[in-house]
């Protein structure tokens, strides 16, 4: 029974990636319309997607403005698995798809922005150390449209959120009737210019993957990707917000600093103290085997001489 799950999983997992991938990354697909290299490797060589696990898929995308490039990676549930298979049933898990853009440097001013479900937008809010430490969440303007009520938005800045949740996304994805449509699938996108990974400046999006011939369900979310890198990339500041948000970043980095700083003195003290305790325990301990060396000694008794 496990080796026969183990084929079927696998072969199910496989399937629901090169769904993604067939309708997304071949000929006149979104990515082969915005990127100009697909896969890794050249020519007859290249790989569209690389296979991590069985359950896991990646997918690169390079040769666009603004970015350096993109990672698309795909978590798919343990089909493979039969116990993970079991606890899947009573604990309900979705096959999800990240996707990584890494903005060039020039081409994105001080943004820090997420929209995510309201239950995972507060925990965002709380643990992603960008989020915590920069923006908060807003509450939805008076006298425009915005999310659909399902949705919360975390900002660093009231004008960043305004400028970036337009017209178009409310009506594609986002706004209240499209999102009851089209945004069934989405879980969280997250943009910023100080991310703590190895690419400091990011856009961020997840979304839930659907089976694999329903794979059309998630146009208009893929569709949100390059949307974002354009609209990212020629994004400016106004002159007060970018003043604001430049004095944060120098307070953060001299927080960073400090504790960088206090690190480094907790270290010392601590290596200072360890060496003092061993050189007490060195000197404990010859003073101990002086004592049993003397204990060891024979006593000599001395007498007078007639």
């Amino acid at each position: 029974m496990f080796g026969i799950n183990f084929f079927t999983g696998k072969h199910e997992n496989e399937n629901i990636a090169l769904a993604w991938a067939t309708k997304f990354a071949t000929k006149d697909s979104i990515f082969e319309k915005n990127f100009s290299l697909l896969g890794v490797g050249e020519g007859d060589d290249s790989l569209l997607l690389l296979k991590e696990g069985q359950n896991v898929f990646n997918f690169y995308a390079s040769g666009r403005r603004f970015c350096q490039g993109l990672q698309a990676t795909m978590e798919l549930k343990s089909r493979h698995d039969l116990i993970l298979r079991m606890y899947n049933l009573i604990v309900p898990c979705h096959d999800e798809i990240t996707f990584d853009v890494y903005m060039n440097d020039d081409a994105m001013d001080n943004v820090i922005f997420a929209v995510a479900k309201k239950k995972a937008a507060k925990g965002m809010q709380k643990e992603v150390r960008d989020l915590q430490r920069f923006a908060g969440l807003l509450s939805p303007p008076g006298g425009r449209k915005w999310v659909a009520d399902e949705l919360a938005v975390i900002s660093e800045a009231k004008e960043v959120a305004g400028d970036l949740i337009t017209e178009a996304v409310l009506d594609q994805v986002l706004g209240d009737k499209a999102f009851e449509k089209f945004g069934k699938g989405f879980i969280s996108m997250h943009f910023s210019d100080q991310h703590s990974a190895a690419h400091k400046k990011v856009l961020l999006f997840k979304f839930a993957l659907p089976d694999a011939n329903q794979m059309e369900d998630m146009i208009r979310l893929v569709g949100l990707i390059p949307y974002y890198i354009d609209l990212v990339g020629r994004y400016k500041l106004s002159s007060q917000a970018r003043t604001k948000t430049e004095a944060a970043r120098s307070k953060a980095l001299q927080e960073a600093y400090k504790e960088l700083h206090n690190a480094r003195q907790e270290r010392m003290l601590e290596e200072a103290e360890a060496k003092l305790s061993a050189e007490s325990l060195r000197k404990k301990e010859a003073k101990e085997r002086a004592r049993q060396m003397e204990k060891a000694m024979p006593k000599m008794k001395m007498t007078c001489a007639h």
